[in-house]
């Protein structure tokens, strides 16, 4: 399954290139730091990693709620990199904000199976997990993506 989300994380970023491809393979990083926060980071703020046996609201609220977060979050860095006018860059940031002050959906009672120490951990081991998944995955497909179009690729 990882796999296969891999696969089209890529593919979502390579069509992302044909928009702004990277002069240097270390551009990569920053186009994977921005996949990172568009669907790792900013859905974290409102709906942490959880284990399973925690309580949780309901899942349609949920997915509702992350999708539109991913969605702001990648207009919202998109309108403050790549604009040239302040004001977009200003509502590049009230975009960005707009999912986090509506607020996530939680649950009614607060209740979980395992403990705090375990969660926390889970959390921070997801965290670090996602974070180099998305250095490697941009800096991987910057490199691929640059090494296609100089014409060095043949498959």
């Amino acid at each position: 399954g990882n796999l296969v989300v891999a696969v089209g994380f890529a593919l979502m970023l390579a069509g992302l290139y044909t928009l702004r491809a990277p002069t240097k393979t270390a551009q990569g990083l920053l186009w994977g730091l921005a996949g990172y926060a568009t669907f790792v980071l900013a859905p974290t703020l409102g709906l942490p990693p959880e284990l399973p046996g925690t309580a949780a609201a309901d899942l349609a609220q949920r997915q509702i709620w992350w999708i539109s977060t991913a969605a702001s979050t990648a207009v919202g860095i998109a309108l403050i990199v790549f604009s040239r006018h302040w004001l977009m860059k200003i509502l590049g940031v009230a975009i960005l904000a707009v999912p986090h002050v509506i607020g996530a959906p939680q649950p009614e009672v607060h209740s979980m199976l395992a403990p705090e120490a375990l969660e926390a951990q889970f959390k921070i081991a997801s965290q670090l997990t996602n974070v180099v998944f998305w250095l490697a995955l941009g800096l991987i497909s910057a490199w691929l993506f640059r090494r296609k179009s100089d014409g060095q690729y043949h498959a």
